[in-house]
């Protein structure tokens, strides 16, 4: 610092330092001391410290206890970056660190997985149509779910900057999981068939536009953290179609918002659509209806008129979704969910252990709609017993739903939905063709088919088999690029048996070559 003065000028006090909490009293505080003695400044600006790192149990790492994880197992089974993706963004500075190669696979799994099956599936798109990026659709012009996930794009951007300008990598890696899990599975999941279809347009242009903006943009964002994956997605993604770009993921500028863009109305609204439907999956799940049965009816409760717009705006989402028919909207649900209440021994033993008795009485006795709207909601409620008004909260009791015959239903945050489970021949028989296309589809895998290849496909099955295929031929054959097979003497090199209860049928299949 005194040979270069000027330039020691613009570079102190340090942006940041970073160190484990037994840094406290040397380190950190020896910088401080000495920087205060030679420069009358501190050393840095922002601190942060970091709690230690442990094995999978919460131990300390010994050698005697044979407890030490190697970091290369880690690095080579799963890899550096899911170990930085960890360290930096599943766990606060101040939480001690449990590492094991399960813990880090899991990041693995459940993020990096899903990242980079998003950036093949585009890839995978890209080459077969020869997508040039340079062919330019207008955001505005696209459809809504594009408008929709380019909003959350920009939303992340701003929250990942705000968060990382504070040194909140927690925060920022948290906004960056969301919007890749958004991407995925709603965006891309959703879009499928834009991106199937074989015939070219402004449709499925924006669509490749839009995957290739957020998958671009996103992978700036993951740079800092996981360079090494980053490193690879931008050369491939960027560099390959562009070689007048940085030459490094790590030389490109920072995203920067696009106000016009950030369209928070519709990241709402959508919001509104995928909690409701979480909660349909849910009720589904505790039923034996299968998510390909369609459903006739469903009915939806929500917390607020906002919410009750928004579902207006998108049932079709909805419906399609949750492959159900028709949906309602209800004030109230007293005919549609009953509530039991029941007391969380372990929280109100400690609290309350003389009264347990006389609450549990208390509880059997009291309004439990009332109870369970007002858990829903985070709000106290006020219990009579023995006399006397004692005030819960949602920890001190256990809520129990029980649907009303026929229903299937979930409940959370306010919001409520209820699927009738009751079938009729005609839903039966559009499930039965629903089944047809996911049997087909495997057995184009099992043959070895591509994803754009057609297929010549016959379906030979019981009675309700038959139906299926004669009312839904055309949803069948467009569903598995397929055309019929009107030649009775065409061989067929693949052929599988399937099953579903009562019903069965064979598939026979073979590419299409005209």
């Amino acid at each position: 610092p005194f040979e270069n003065q000027e330039l020691f000028a613009e570079r102190f006090p340090a942006d940041y330092i970073v160190e484990a909490i037994d840094q406290t009293r040397g380190w950190f505080y020896t910088l401080h001391a000495i920087s205060t003695l030679v420069s009358d400044s501190v050393a840095y600006r922002n601190c942060i410290c970091l709690a230690h790192i442990v094995d999978k149990n919460g131990k300390k790492m010994s050698k005697s206890l044979g407890n030490i994880i190697d970091p290369y197992d880690v690095f080579d089974s799963v890899g550096a970056d899911a170990l930085r993706w960890y360290m930096a963004c599943r766990v606060a500075p101040e939480v001690q660190k449990r590492i094991s190669v399960d813990v880090v696979k899991d990041v693995a799994s459940s993020f990096i997985n899903t990242w980079w099956n998003t950036y093949a599936f585009f890839i995978l798109y890209a080459q077969l149509d020869g997508f040039d990026r340079s062919n330019m659709v207008p955001v505005a012009e696209r459809p809504e779910i594009d408008r929709w996930i380019i909003a959350m794009l920009q939303q992340t951007v701003h929250q990942a900057t705000e968060a990382l300008d504070r040194y909140d990598v927690i925060r920022a890696g948290q906004a960056i999981e969301r919007f890749v899990d958004a991407l995925s599975n709603w965006y891309v999941r959703r879009n499928r068939r834009r991106f199937w279809k074989a015939e070219a347009g402004a449709d499925k242009q924006a669509a490749y536009l839009t995957l290739y903006e957020c998958l671009e943009k996103a992978n700036r964002l993951i740079a800092p953290v996981m360079p090494f994956l980053a490193e690879a997605v931008y050369q491939n993604l960027v560099r390959k179609i562009d070689a007048s770009s940085p030459v490094s993921v790590h030389m490109a500028e920072w995203p920067v918002v696009n106000e016009e863009q950030l369209d928070l109305e519709l990241i709402y609204d959508v919001e509104v659509v995928r909690q409701i439907v979480v909660l349909g999956r849910g009720a589904r799940n505790k039923t034996q209806v299968r998510t390909r049965q369609p459903l006739g009816r469903m009915l939806v409760r929500v917390p607020s008129e906002k919410a009750s717009e928004a579902v207006n705006r998108h049932k079709l989402q909805i419906l399609e979704e949750l492959n159900v028919k028709s949906i309602e909207l209800i004030a109230r649900d007293a005919e549609l969910v009953s509530y039991r209440i029941l007391p969380n021994l372990p929280v109100l033993g400690k609290q309350h252990g003389k009264l347990i008795p006389a609450i549990r009485e208390a509880l059997a006795v009291a309004d439990s709609e009332a109870i369970a709207v007002a858990v829903a909601a985070n709000e106290n409620f006020s219990l009579d017993v023995n006399g006397d008004s004692l005030t819960l909260g949602g920890e001190h009791v256990l809520v129990e739903t029980e649907s009303a015959h026929g229903w299937a239903s979930a409940e959370e945050g306010g919001y409520l939905v209820g699927l009738d489970t009751r079938l009729n021949d005609e839903l039966e028989c559009e499930g039965l063709a629903r089944e047809l296309v996911r049997t087909i589809q495997e057995s184009r895998k099992q043959a070895g088919l591509e994803v754009s290849d057609r297929i010549v496909l016959r379906i030979e099955g019981t009675d309700k088999v038959s139906q299926a295929v004669a009312e839904y031929k055309d949803y069948i054959l467009e569903e598995t690029l397929a055309v019929s097979a009107d030649d009775a003497n065409t061989e067929f090199p693949f052929h599988s048996e399937n099953s579903l209860n009562a019903e069965s049928w064979t598939i026979q299949l073979s590419k299409h070559t005209e």
